[in-house]
């Protein structure tokens, strides 16, 4: 606990007294350095996004997780946290540091160029660097690894593409063109407005390439056009692809400027469906600055916390209640300033109320807001648990506690699944919880957490407690 607390006033620190700040953390990391393994691990990831905000020259010092997918998640936060405090240069570098590894964090090189302004020389070489970077990592990429991120490098290709000198940027259009033609097609769902969508991800490439290849190949573009009709149906709405798309929303966008309407600003949700509305209802009640709902969510989530049906053992300062405490107190900050300091003894429990302090000092010091894990761990530390404790079990439907006979599982396109190593086929409400906190049927999304985005690529099986590549789980028939 006096590790995790060292760790957030450290951050809180950062910005009024970078010094001060850098000495909690080192004092934080030698109290980690003694915690047993799975704690350790935990407060060392969060370290590593503490250090990004005060001093990223100690991330050399502080151990990364040596799971890929975990760690390339980890990287985009440490790159955002690098950014929101102003270290723009060690962001640059750290990019960089991932050159031609496989943790390439292409999504978060959109994020670094937009801090490096084209017009000055000096950033404009930095963004051809980190382009030259980018494209270098995706050549080294097999094919079928992490397909997403392969969509991710088109779009940032296809959007700076012109940033690269005339003969480059032909020669990478023509590769990005060949792989996709030559490489065995896989589904996709991908979606535009309009009623434009692809299932196919060789087809969704050449669409984000089609504005590129209008201009250096017009016959062959017109040529792929033709022959490919998901293509052929996207090109009649958006000519020139994802150009044709910006320039229908600058005009909407001047338009509506020139009628004096203002942007009525929007949401992105994440999690069950059914809990949108309760979302809502407590994103309306923050924002008129009433934290009362809030709060009652809050010691909801600590009931759960520390209910014996429900108990969660993961570490207390990573539970989705201290997470909920340490939010809304930042927002609150925000909102009201020292008029939040009242809201404190609503909440129940010393150690949340240390850490929603923590978050209110931050929110009044200026400090960017920072991302919170939660975690949970339906079972206690040296139970049976799946290999890496990456994804545990919590079952927790109506079916389960009553001993009902669930059904077989099914993927949302109908398909059974089954455990590729031991042939268990899970009952239809068995979930698995995200390192994030979040609990989802992960065959719903294709191993996609609904709530922090991170892609799933192994899952485990709840009877034999191994890793199986997650779509070796869907049967072939139907």
């Amino acid at each position: 606990m006096r590790a995790a607390a060292l760790l957030r006033i450290a951050r809180a620190e950062s910005v009024a007294n970078a010094t001060q700040a850098r000495t909690s953390l080192l004092e934080a990391l030698e109290i980690i350095r003694n915690l047993p393994g799975p704690n350790r691990g935990y407060h060392f990831e969060e370290a590593r996004t503490v250090a990004a905000a005060v001093d990223p020259a100690l991330l050399a010092e502080i151990p990364a997780n040596s799971f890929d997918m975990h760690e390339r998640h980890a990287s985009f936060q440490i790159i955002q946290t690098m950014l929101v405090h102003g270290h723009v240069d060690a962001a640059f570098h750290y990019v960089l540091s991932h050159e031609g590894s496989a943790s390439f964090p292409f999504l978060m090189v959109g994020n670094v160029l937009h801090q490096l302004d084209p017009q000055i020389p000096e950033a404009a070489a930095r963004r051809l660097t980190l382009l030259r970077a980018a494209v270098e990592a995706w050549r080294q990429r097999a094919f079928g690894t992490h397909p997403h991120e392969c969509d991710h490098f088109v779009g940032l290709f296809g959007h700076c593409w012109e940033e690269f000198p005339p003969e480059e940027a032909l020669q990478v259009t023509r590769t990005i063109v060949a792989r996709a033609i030559e490489e065995p097609d896989t589904g996709t769902s991908a979606g535009y407005p309009n009623e434009i969508h692809f299932t196919s991800s060789r087809q969704h490439t050449l669409f984000l390439m089609l504005h590129v290849l209008r201009h250096f190949d017009p016959a062959l573009a017109q040529s792929l056009i033709d022959s490919h009709d998901q293509l052929s149906a996207a090109a009649r709405r958006y000519p020139n692809g994802l150009q044709t798309m910006q320039e229908e929303a600058e005009a909407e966008a001047a338009r509506r400027k020139a009628e004096g309407a203002t942007c009525g600003g929007g949401f992105i949700f994440a999690g069950d469906p059914k809990d949108l509305p309760r979302q809502r209802r407590l994103m309306d009640a923050t924002r008129n600055g009433d934290f009362g709902p809030s709060i009652e969510d809050a010691i909801e989530k600590y009931r759960e916390d520390t209910s014996p049906e429900t108990r969660n053992y993961a570490p207390k300062e990573y539970w989705p209640s201290t997470g909920a405490c340490r939010t809304l107190f930042y927002q609150a900050g925000k909102r009201l300033g020292p008029e939040a300091l009242k809201l404190l003894d609503q909440v129940p429990d010393d150690d949340l109320r240390l850490f929603a302090s923590i978050e209110l000092a931050a929110a009044l010091a200026g400090v960017p807001a920072s991302s919170i894990t939660r975690r949970k761990q339906p079972n206690p530390p040296g139970s049976p648990k799946i290999h890496g404790g990456r994804i545990v079990s919590a079952r927790s439907s109506q079916a389960a506690r009553s001993g009902a006979e669930s059904p077989a599982m099914r993927s949302p396109g109908g398909r059974l699944i089954r455990c590729p190593k031991c042939s268990f086929q899970p009952p239809a409400d068995t979930r698995w919880c995200c390192k994030c906190g979040h609990v989802w049927n992960t065959f719903w999304t294709s191993g996609l957490c609904p709530a922090c985005h991170f892609q799933w690529e192994e899952t485990g099986c709840h009877r034999c407690h191994e890793m199986s590549e997650h779509k070796a789980w869907y049967l072939a028939e139907p």
